[in-house]
């Protein structure tokens, strides 16, 4: 009996902790996270990079250095699936117009997953929304669509 029990408690642990997928890894594509903020700290930086309050309550930013570039990842959490593709929504139609510091937005079916993708402030930014969280990824362009193509194994794997 003991055995058994032991054997299911391995199995669930395995199972919750395989399920806390970790986002902002410490090392990824050849860059380290030098950076990551967390909890009020990355929802104040979100919300400054705005100039008012559009961040909820969980967010998390990792910023990456390396030989190869620089890259930041912006991660917002949402109650639910719906929320975060709402916002992904609005998000993309607020950044679309040429008049915004961002150009040439374009929208992607990559791997079977939409992605907003533009140029702005010497960066490619990609914006997606998986589950119940919205993306946003900011790379150096000479690598950018690499990066995004690795970055995308990690989550949806």
């Amino acid at each position: 009996m003991k055995i058994i029990l032991s054997f299911i408690l391995t199995i669930l642990l395995i199972v919750s902790c395989s399920s806390n997928r970790d986002y902002l890894p410490e090392e990824f594509w050849g860059m380290k996270l030098n950076r990551k903020l967390t909890g009020k700290e990355a929802k104040d930086f979100v919300d400054k990079l705005h100039f008012q309050n559009v961040a909820t309550e969980k967010n998390e930013v990792g910023f990456y250095t390396g030989a190869v570039g620089n890259a930041a990842i912006y991660i917002t959490y949402y109650s639910d699936d719906k929320t975060a593709y709402q916002d992904f929504r609005k998000m993309t139609q607020k950044i679309s117009p040429e008049n915004s510091m961002f150009v040439r937005g374009t929208f992607h079916n990559i791997n079977n997953k939409q992605i907003y993708s533009c140029l702005g402030l010497g960066q490619v930014h990609y914006i997606f929304a998986h589950k119940n969280l919205l993306f946003w990824i900011s790379v150096d362009p000479n690598f950018s669509r690499n990066f995004l193509d690795e970055y995308m194994k990690l989550v949806f794997d």
